[in-house]
């Protein structure tokens, strides 16, 4: 028969970073948990508030049935004598099983023969599974913070209050979590004092809309709010830019969401960057500003959590509290602005980096040098300028107040002290990007600046021993790494990173430490964030080694490398290029221990087969010289073409076993040119 299974769990307000992981969580445990079960059902819907999660499933089928329990034996090699006659494990096992031998099954599989026998077992009655089903899925979300609440010191991530579970309309009177399951739903905040009790579980969710307004499905809540806050704009005969984490984390705090229109004073506008007065509306107070015709209006929505008759008491609350942090900004920006960004430098030496790292001074001088090493004559004393001024607004009343502004208030007070707007925007951009997807820096000196900042991070970390572990990265090594592979790549830079990484140890000034040690860690580190991010764009896993099988020093040849390969991989010449190097390889490794020099003997050349082979070489050399130099390695790659017929004729014709051991090892190192050459581009032994 099939039937509606539902189950809430009733709780103090949910973290709303989490809701939506922990709901999907739920929903996919609950999901794999009814498939072990062997229970069949149409589909289920998922609710979560910040009070609730929810899961509501259709059509389940609870009907009695029977499941096959596989009882093995003994291996058929121990199950019977040589004249055939059953052994005493086997009877022993048939006594046990409860079956006379002949009645035995056999099960053969790759692993061998056994003899078995299926006995058909009632399943548990649904009614005893779906408590369990439920508890299970629940603590098998991966939170690593969990609470404990009450006596029975029972853990979760917040106190549960309230369990329903419902079987259409009968109560499945059980515990999860040691509460009592009910058939009263978890109510609002603003009235948990009034119950709602459930008749049938298919009246959820739209009893809790009707009782209390409240929007227990995760996405028409998320709908509901983006036509709330469009609705509340239009009120101003203006538009909202709707920022979507926000709008995912006031939906992960909202139950019952209603747009308010709010004002602030016209001044702010005026005085306070958009950007800055944007983060504190939108990060600060969750709320959305308000446009007209692109320009920021002196109003915002915001979402509230009730109904109520008195919206204009919660208005006035929100735009006191708007007006004491617009305020607060508007002297800490007065204040900072009292003195000139460069002027914060020598405070940067009461500030420090990192334990055994120094100063925030000591850090802006590393970067000073570092940038100064990237750096070509025409923009050398900008990026000497934009060095020492890089870290100055991490020492200002505004980024001590809002953090999160580090950079954005340092290009703002670099604009008002009439610096160059790309040293200017630099400063902000030294912290792209921030996430694996985020933007890169739009100018080349926020780029050199970027990739200094986060060499100089790496290296410091690697001095004092903090390496990324497998499950650890408190410092975001990875994130910086990636973030020097992206810029370099973007803006086609042409940078040695050993040298640099190298310079960037020894600015640290650390005696008795090895710094060439340190340097190959860092660069073992950056090789594996490399493979990283191009196995993540989807190339060849083979490609990806054969490049980074060699000592990496500029990112850019390795990018262009892996191009090209994947490239020449798909045409039709590749496949005999790659048996050919194959071949010449495989001979090199016979007779690897003939190979006394490396310099062929133009007298010792014999054969017509010989001189040709030499001539290619020579020809090969001469013609792709440019091209190694434009690291264009998509017509060498063509190029290599021309060694086919040459070397297929040198092993036709040629006997490399002499007799005379000169000429032998004359013409082994003929090939061993040949493999150094395609050796130059990549390891081709990952790619045959």
């Amino acid at each position: 028969m099939k039937k509606t299974f539902l189950v809430e769990i009733g709780t103090e307000e949910l973290p709303a970073k989490i809701l939506y992981h922990l709901i999907i969580s739920f929903y996919k445990s609950f999901i794999d948990e009814l498939k072990f079960y062997n229970i069949k059902y149409k589909q289920v819907d998922y609710f979560a508030t910040p009070r609730r999660l929810a899961l509501k499933i259709i059509d389940i089928d609870d009907t009695e049935k029977t499941k096959k329990i596989l009882k093995k034996g003994p291996s058929l090699k121990c199950s019977f004598n040589k004249d055939g006659t059953p052994t005493k494990a086997a009877c022993s096992w048939a006594k046990n099983v409860g079956i006379e031998i002949n009645k035995a099954s056999q099960l053969k599989n790759k692993q061998g023969s056994w003899l078995v026998h299926y006995v058909q077992q009632k399943q548990e009655n649904i009614e005893i599974s779906l408590p369990k089903i439920v508890e299970i899925s629940l603590k098998k979300i991966n939170i690593k913070n969990l609470m404990r609440w009450e006596v029975n010191n029972a853990k979760f991530f917040r106190p549960i209050r309230n369990v329903l579970m419902m079987l259409d309309n009968k109560i499945i009177n059980n515990k999860i979590f040691n509460v009592f399951s009910k058939n009263k739903v978890h109510n609002h905040i603003s009235c948990k004092e009034k119950n709602i009790h459930l008749n049938h579980a298919q009246e959820y969710p739209s009893i809790l809309l009707k009782e209390s307004y409240i929007i227990a499905d995760y996405e028409a809540r998320k709908e509901k709010i983006k036509i709330e806050i469009k609705k509340t704009a239009k009120q101003v005969n203006g538009y909202t830019q709707i920022n979507y984490v926000l709008l995912d984390e006031i939906n992960s705090i909202v139950e019952s969401p209603k747009g308010l229109l709010a004002h602030f004073k016209e001044e702010y506008i005026k005085h306070i960057p958009n950007e800055i007065l944007i983060y504190i509306i939108e990060k600060q107070q969750k709320c959305f500003p308000i446009y007209h015709q692109k320009k920021l209006l002196p109003y915002f929505t915001f979402i509230s959590n009730i109904n109520s008759k008195n919206n204009h008491q919660i208005i006035l609350g929100n735009e006191k509290v708007m007006e004491a942090r617009l305020s607060d900004v508007m002297f800490f920006l007065n204040k900072d602005n009292q003195i000139k960004l460069l002027d914060y430098l020598p405070l940067l030496k009461k500030v420090l980096f990192y334990k055994n790292l120094g100063t925030l001074y000591d850090k802006t001088m590393r970067l000073k040098s570092l940038v100064d090493l990237m750096s070509n004559n025409s923009n050398k004393i900008d990026l000497i300028k934009l060095a020492m001024l890089s870290k100055c607004d991490l020492i200002t009343d505004m980024v001590s107040e809002f953090p999160e502004l580090q950079g954005i208030i340092g290009m703002y007070y670099a604009i008002k002290n009439h610096e160059k707007y790309e040293i200017a925007i630099s400063i902000k951009e030294q912290y792209l990007p921030s996430f694996s997807e985020d933007k890169l820096p739009s100018s080349i000196m926020g780029s050199i600046l970027s990739i200094a900042d986060k060499i100089d991070t790496l290296c410091g970390m690697f001095l004092i021993n903090q390496i990324p572990s497998s499950n650890k990265d408190p410092f975001a090594l990875r994130r910086a790494a990636l973030g020097i592979i992206r810029i370099i790549i973007n803006n086609k830079m042409s940078l040695d990173l050993k040298f640099l990484i190298f310079n960037s140890l020894e600015f640290y000034n650390k005696r008795e430490v090895d710094y060439k040690l340190i340097s190959n860690k860092i660069m073992d580190f950056l090789k594996l964030r490399l493979s990283f991010f191009y196995e993540k764009k989807g190339y060849n896993i083979q490609i990806i080694k054969s490049v980074l099988s060699f000592q990496l020093t500029e990112i850019l040849d390795v990018d262009q490398k892996i191009k090209a390969i994947s490239d020449f991989k798909e045409t039709k010449q590749s496949k005999s290029i790659f048996l050919t190097i194959k071949r010449i390889s495989n001979i090199l490794k016979v007779y690897k221990k003939y190979i006394i020099n490396n310099e062929i003997d133009i007298n010792l050349i014999q054969k017509e087969e010989e001189k040709l082979l030499f001539k290619e070489i020579k020809n090969f050399n001469h013609d792709t010289k440019k091209l190694f130099i434009e690291q264009n390695y998509k017509k060498i790659l063509l190029r290599l073409k021309n060694f086919e017929n040459p070397i297929n004729n040198f092993f036709n014709q040629v006997k490399i076993n002499h007799c005379d051991p000169k000429i032998k090892n004359n013409r082994l190192i003929l090939l061993k040119k040949v493999e150094t050459i395609f050796f130059r581009i990549a390891n081709f032994s990952f790619l045959y």
